[in-house]
């Protein structure tokens, strides 16, 4: 019985390590899910993370499935990011081996904010990760990074 509760715990925490990542770098964003956010995504439109810092702030991302006819879109409101990816889009690159989805967005002053939606790599410079979620069917056989 304690054995069953433990690994019910290691599951739990399991999940919650391994979730959507988020890059950035000046005027850029990545997103990559894996295989189980992808369903979720199907399922539910959405997909959300949150990071609690010390002083107390939730800042929230998430990726959603929207009804706009805009490929991709990003939106920044009280700490909360939200990347949208229109229906047809979405669709598209749920239900086929298409890796990613990549726009710019054109912003004041001549500048782009680029947005990368990938499908998860497993990352073999890293035997610790789960890799059971990535989408290793996809991964090309030696990759120069994860």
């Amino acid at each position: 019985m304690i054995k069953l509760q433990t690994k019910n715990i290691y599951s739990s925490i399991h999940v919650l390590i391994y979730t959507m990542k988020l890059r950035t770098t000046h005027n850029s964003i990545r997103i990559r899910i894996r295989k189980s956010e992808i369903d979720l995504l199907a399922q539910k439109q959405i997909v959300e993370e949150s990071i609690r810092f010390p002083s107390g702030t939730l800042f929230k991302f998430a990726l959603k499935i929207g009804n706009d006819d805009q490929m991709v879109n990003a939106v920044l409101e009280d700490n909360n990011l939200i990347i949208s990816i229109s229906k047809a889009a979405a669709t598209q690159w749920i239900n086929t081996n298409e890796v990613g989805i990549e726009t710019n967005i054109n912003l004041p002053d001549n500048e782009q904010l680029h947005l990368l939606i990938e499908k998860d790599f497993p990352c073999l410079d890293r035997p610790e990760e789960d890799k059971s979620d990535t989408f290793w069917e996809l991964a090309p056989e030696t990759p120069e990074s994860c």
